[in-house]
């Protein structure tokens, strides 16, 4: 009859997923490493990094982060370089989420009755006709 064993232990055992937990362990460590040498606030928008065989690929949130870390490429390798890292190419892509993007609330911006009233103040003293028919027009959107 067969022990069943626990999870942790097959987790802990199995070759393939002890050479999964490393890789992941090494891309963490290189992460932390492309961070610490990317200025701030570039460094928090560097989402994630693969290394295969002398490519970089980095991943970001945004098409324009990506933009600025390629600008930054050059100096990074450099820099990756002496903290003994082989990397000929920095290759940056724009990770994309299958969340839906949230859409933020709009805030409307109304008019107090007060700045009605300072509009029309100010609209009863100017001389061109346009501009003091527009602020009139304006002063009428204050609140109650």
């Amino acid at each position: 009859m067969i022990k069943p064993r626990s999870i942790n232990t097959f987790l802990h055992s199995a070759p393939v997923l002890r050479e999964l937990r490393n890789s992941l362990g090494a891309q963490e460590k290189l992460l932390i490493l492309t961070r610490s040498l990317l200025p701030a606030p570039l460094d928090q928008h560097c989402l994630s990094v693969q290394q295969h065989c002398s490519t970089l690929i980095v991943h970001t949130d945004s098409s324009a982060w990506a933009s600025r870390l390629r600008y930054c490429s050059r100096d990074l390798r450099t820099k990756l370089r002496n903290k003994g890292v082989l990397v000929r190419k920095i290759e940056v892509r724009v990770f994309i989420s299958n969340q839906p993007k949230t859409r933020s609330t709009r805030h409307i911006h109304r008019l107090s009755q007060d700045n009605a009233k300072l509009i029309e103040a100010t609209a009863d003293n100017i001389q061109d006709a346009k501009l003091r028919a527009a602020l009139k027009r304006l002063s009428r959107h204050g609140t109650v």
